[in-house]
């Protein structure tokens, strides 16, 4: 965190305090309560609105144009009415566009607690319920009930790990908070629901892909899935391999627009072998 920052941090904390925010009163939190701060933004000629009452929302919203344009890109070249997996769907940016962009059939997964409470919100507010289903769980090699390592508690962040605490990179981390979950085989799942199968996956969970891909070999195998949008270290060569041998060649990888240590990370495309 920047000195900017952390100056920002003390300063507002100390004038939440001196100001009584911070205390149960009920003026205060029946004011609060009515504050409903919401981000409209227009991408790719689709308005969709997103709930702005936390920072990393706010900044969601405001980078959807620009963040990840080959995920925009690759969800443009859907077919209408397709069946779409957004795997670690955090706050709904992408569902919600393949949705009202492609009239998708959305199958949301996100097992983070307060991210699962805005992508609702964020259904909600664009009148998405009849497309998209949000499943406030996680997907894994293995069904039971297991435990997202969380890297924090923000609403809106990323970065956290099922089952174990590694973060993207491999490394191990300390998490601030361990959050029970639900965890799924994706082939398990859609067989005791009787889910759509895909056409198209998207799988971002910031490190756990393969095991996600393990627990998915009858998915992996159908006829109907087209394509899989992967979110991976630019020299893994296990991902690759996994989606080979399910009959997937890579056509695109395109670094993330990310800064820092992240910047070798890509989104590969997967499309299936004629």
């Amino acid at each position: 965190m920047s000195i900017k920052r952390n100056i920002f941090n003390t300063v507002s904390d100390l004038l939440i305090a001196i100001m009584g925010l911070n205390k149960p009163f009920r003026f205060y939190r029946v004011f609060l309560a009515r504050i409903d701060a919401r981000k409209t933004v227009t991408v790719r000629g689709e308005k969709i609105e997103f709930d702005a009452n936390k920072e990393l929302h706010l900044l969601r919203a405001n980078t959807l144009n620009s963040k990840e344009p080959e995920t925009l890109d690759w969800i443009d070249g859907f077919a209408e009415d397709s069946v779409f997996y957004d795997v670690g769907a955090n706050i709904g940016v992408f569902s919600l566009y393949a949705a009202k962009k492609q009239n998708c059939k959305v199958i949301a997964l996100e097992p983070e607690s307060q991210n699962y409470a805005c992508l609702n919100r964020n259904i909600f507010l664009n009148r998405c319920a009849d497309k998209i289903t949000a499943l406030n769980l996680g997907l894994y090699d293995e069904t039971g009930l297991d435990v997202l390592n969380m890297q924090n508690m923000e609403s809106g962040a990323a970065l956290h790990s099922l089952g174990v605490s590694k973060g993207w990179s491999g490394k191990e981390f300390s998490p601030v908070y361990k959050q029970a979950v639900l965890s799924f085989e994706m082939d398990r799942l859609v067989e005791m629901f009787k889910l759509p199968k895909p056409n198209y996956i998207k799988i971002d969970v910031d490190g756990n892909e393969k095991r996600i891909l393990k627990g998915a070999k009858e998915t992996l195998k159908s006829d109907v899935l087209r394509s899989l949008l992967v979110e991976m270290r630019e020299d893994d060569k296990e991902i690759p391999a996994i989606l080979a041998a399910a009959g997937f060649r890579v056509i695109e990888k395109r670094r993330a627009q990310m800064q820092g240590e992240k910047d070798n990370l890509v989104n590969a495309i997967f499309i299936k072998r004629e």
